[in-house]
C-alpha cells in the first residue's frame, strides 16, 4: 500500500497501526496539502458482507460526531476492492503506550485530566445516541499538548437496545475492558461505555487492569462474577473518595452505575475542586474488599469511646493523681517542700517575642532564655524565607526552662508552574489554572482553528514559573468571524480583488467568458451573492469578461499561421501566491514580440498548458500581472 494513491488525492506514506478489522496508514492529501490518517479494511474481509457493513457503519457513526475530543472523519471512499476512511491525523501516543512507558500508575492529576476529556467525548457521542462499545487505552490518543482524542468507533451502533453479538454469536470488544452485560452478550446502552472507562481509570491509577486470565473467556467471567479490588489497595496514594468514583463507574449492576458520562464528569470535577463535598452512596456489594484509611479508623475509635466511658476514666485518673500527690506531700518535711518550691520558681522563664525574626536569630534568642525551637510548619507568605510567622506558646507566657517553642516559618512567595490550557474548553482551563494556584483572565476573540468556547492561546506560556495567584491571560475562541459578501459585479478584476480583501475574503477560481457588453477583464458574476454571511477568509469564484476581439486575436494567431510555422504546447507552473494572475504569453522571433495568449488564473489552476506557434528558433516570454515571470527557448 505504501506509495499508492487513493481517490487521486491521498498518497499512502507509511503504516502506523493495525487492528483486528483494519490497517491504519499515514497519508498526504495532495488536494488540501495536509497529513491525514487512512483506515483500510483488511483484504481478507472485503468479501465478507458483514465486515464491509460494519466498516461502513464506523464511518457513518463517527462522521456524525464533531467534538474536540473525538477523532474527526474527513472522507470515505472505495477504490476497487479497497474500502477506506480518511480521518484526522493525531500526533501523539495511545494511552496504552503512556501507561507502558510509565511502568506503573500515572500521576493522579494526569489520570483525572484524561478521564475528564474522555467523559466529554462520551457525553457528546451519547447525546447523539452513539455507544462506542470498545473504550480501552488503545482507542484513546493523547497529543503532545495533552489533548485526548477518542478513536475507533468500529463497533459503535445507534443506541437502540440492540445486542452486541454478530455472526456466530462471538462477543465484540476487548475482554479486559468488557462490561458485565457485554460479557453476557446482553442488551447494552451508554452505561457500558462508563464501565469500560472505569476500568481504564483503574488501569491509569494502578498500572494494572483489575481482572486478568489465561483466555478472554476467563477474563469475561471475572467481570461477571468477581468483585473489583479497590485501586487504593494497589496504589495507597489513591484517596478513598476516588476509590468510590472508580468502583461506582464499574458497578456490575447498571442500576447502581453512573447514569451518564456527565454524572461521572461532575463527580470527578467535585473531587478535584473540593473532595469534602463529594458524596457517593453505598455500593451494591458491602463485601467488596476495602482498605480503610487512617482517618476512617480514627473516626471509628472516636465513635467507640462513648462520653460516659471517657468521663469515668477521667475521674478515676484524677483521683489517682490526687492520692499520689497527697502521699508525696506527707512524706516530705517542711524544709524539703520549701526547697522544691523555690527550685520550681527558679526553673520558669517568660517566652520572648520572636515573630518577624529570622530563623537563626530566633533560635539564638530562645537559647539565651534556655528554650528550644521547633519548626512545626512552614507556609508561603510575602515575608522572606525562614522568617518566623507565628509562635506557640505566645510571647509573655511563663514556661519551664528547657521547654520547646513551636514556630511556623515562611517559605517565601509561592511560585506556580503555568500549565498548558490551549485546546481546553474554557471552564476546564479555569479549573486547571485554579488547581495550579493561578487565576484566569478570559479574552474572547474570533478564531478559525478552534471551536467556540475553546482556548486557542495563553500568556504566560506552559512551563513558565510565576508567583502564586498570578493572572494568566486565556484567549478563548468565539468561533470563525462571519463577514458579508460585497457586490463586485461590473468591477475590474483588480477592484473586485481589493473589495473582497477589504472585508477579509479571497478571490477563488477566475474563469473568462466572451462578452461584448462587459468591458474586458471586468467581473460578469460571482459565485456567492452579495449580502450573504460567510466565514471570514473564504474564497469567492469570479467569472470575468474577455472581449470577442481579444478571443478572435488569439484564435487567429493559432489558425492563420504563415507558411512554415508550427504550433506546440508549453506547460507553465504558476507561482504559489494568492489572488488572480493575468498570464500573457509572447513569442519573440526575428526581433518581433507577438502576444499569442492571454488569460487569468489562480494558483489552484497550476500547471496550465498554453498553445504557441513559431518558426525555427524562438524565445517565449511569460508575463504574470505585467511582470516577466520566465523566458524559455523553443524550436519549431
Amino acid at each position: 500500500m505504501v506509495g499508492k494513491m487513493l481517490g487521486n488525492r491521498y498518497e499512502i506514506l507509511e503504516k502506523i497501526g493495525e487492528g483486528g478489522m483494519a490497517k491504519v496508514y499515514k497519508a498526504k492529501c495532495h488536494l488540501l496539502n495536509r497529513i491525514v490518517a487512512i483506515k483500510v479494511l483488511r483484504s481478507e474481509f472485503v468479501s465478507d458482507e458483514e465486515f464491509v457493513r460494519r466498516f461502513k457503519r464506523e464511518s457513518q457513526a463517527a462522521a456524525s460526531l464533531s467534538h474536540p475530543n473525538i477523532v474527526s472523519i474527513y472522507d470515505v471512499g472505495q477504490e476497487g476492492d479497497i474500502y477506506y476512511i480518511v480521518m484526522e491525523y493525531v500526533n501523539g501516543k495511545t494511552l496504552k503506550q503512556l501507561i507502558k512507558e510509565t511502568n506503573g500508575p500515572l500521576p493522579i492529576p494526569k489520570s483525572l485530566d484524561i478521564a475528564r476529556q474522555v467523559c466529554r467525548a462520551l457525553e457528546h457521542a451519547h447525546k447523539h445516541h452513539i455507544v462506542h462499545r470498545d473504550i480501552k487505552p488503545q482507542n484513546i490518543l493523547v497529543t503532545d499538548d495533552n489533548i485526548v482524542k477518542v478513536t475507533d468507533f468500529g463497533i459503535a451502533r445507534a443506541a437502540n437496545g440492540s445486542t452486541i453479538t454478530y455472526g456466530g454469536g462471538d462477543v465484540l470488544g476487548t475482554a479486559y475492558y468488557f462490561s458485565p452485560e457485554q460479557a453476557k452478550g446482553a442488551m447494552i446502552d451508554e452505561k457500558t461505555d462508563i464501565y469500560s472507562l472505569g476500568i481504564v481509570m483503574y488501569e491509569m491509577l494502578t498500572g494494572k487492569v483489575p481482572f486478568e486470565g489465561e483466555s478472554p473467556i476467563s477474563v469475561a467471567l471475572k467481570h461477571i462474577q468477581e468483585n473489583i479490588v479497590p485501586p487504593s489497595k494497589l496504589n495507597p496514594r489513591v484517596p478513598y473518595k476516588l476509590d468510590k468514583i472508580v468502583l461506582k463507574a464499574t458497578e456490575k449492576d447498571i442500576n447502581y452505575r453512573y447514569k451518564s458520562a456527565a454524572e461521572l464528569l461532575n463527580d470527578i470535577d467535585t473531587f478535584i475542586s473540593d473532595p469534602d463535598k463529594l458524596i457517593i452512596g453505598d455500593l451494591t456489594d458491602n463485601n467488596v474488599t476495602r482498605v480503610m484509611k487512617a482517618e476512617e479508623i480514627n473516626e471509628k475509635i472516636k465513635d467507640s469511646k462513648t462520653p460516659s466511658k471517657r468521663k469515668g476514666r477521667k475521674i478515676l485518673r484524677n483521683i489517682g493523681i490526687a492520692i499520689l500527690i497527697l502521699a508525696l506531700m506527707a512524706s516530705l518535711s517542711y524544709g524539703t517542700m520549701y526547697f522544691l518550691n523555690n527550685m520550681a520558681t527558679a526553673a520558669e522563664v517568660k517566652v520572648p517575642d520572636i515573630k518577624g525574626q529570622t530563623l537563626d536569630k530566633a533560635t539564638t534568642i530562645l537559647e539565651n532564655n534556655n528554650l528550644k525551637l521547633n519548626i512545626s510548619d512552614s507556609q508561603y507568605s510575602d515575608a522572606p524565607t525562614n522568617t518566623i510567622l507565628s509562635q506557640d506558646p505566645p510571647a509573655g507566657e511563663t514556661v519551664k526552662k528547657g521547654s520547646t517553642v513551636n514556630v511556623v516559618v515562611s517559605k517565601g512567595k509561592q511560585n506556580s508552574v503555568v500549565p498548558n490550557v490551549i485546546g481546553s474548553e474554557y471552564r476546564d482551563a479555569q479549573l486547571k489554572l485554579k488547581n495550579s494556584g493561578l487565576n484566569a483572565n478570559l479574552i474572547w476573540d474570533y478564531n478559525d482553528s478552534y471551536p467556540n468556547g475553546y482556548v486557542y492561546d495563553q500568556n504566560p506560556r506552559q512551563g513558565v514559573q510565576v508567583e502564586y495567584n498570578t493572572v494568566v491571560d486565556v484567549y478563548v475562541s468565539k468561533g470563525p468571524e462571519m463577514v458579508t459578501v460585497p457586490n463586485v459585479q461590473n468591477m475590474s478584476l483588480d477592484d473586485a480583488t481589493k473589495a473582497l480583501e477589504d472585508v477579509g475574503l479571497k478571490v477563488g477560481n477566475v474563469t473568462t467568458q466572451p462578452s461584448d457588453s462587459v468591458p474586458d477583464n471586468f467581473v460578469i458574476s460571482q459565485s456567492i451573492p452579495q449580502g450573504t454571511s460567510i466565514q471570514k477568509g473564504k474564497s469567492i469564484d469570479l467569472i470575468v469578461s474577455q472581449s470577442t476581439q481579444t478571443q478572435q486575436q488569439q484564435q487567429q494567431t493559432q489558425t492563420q499561421l504563415p507558411q512554415g510555422y508550427k504550433t506546440k504546447e508549453i506547460t507553465i507552473n504558476l507561482p504559489n501566491q494568492e489572488g488572480p494572475m493575468k498570464v500573457d504569453v509572447y513569442v519573440i522571433q526575428d526581433g518581433n514580440k507577438t502576444l499569442q495568449y492571454s488569460n487569468t488564473y489562480t494558483y489552484a489552476d497550476s500547471p496550465i498548458t498554453v498553445p504557441v506557434s513559431g518558426k525555427g528558433n524562438v524565445i517565449i516570454e511569460v508575463d504574470i500581472n505585467g511582470n516577466v515571470y520566465e523566458t524559455m527557448g523553443a524550436k519549431f
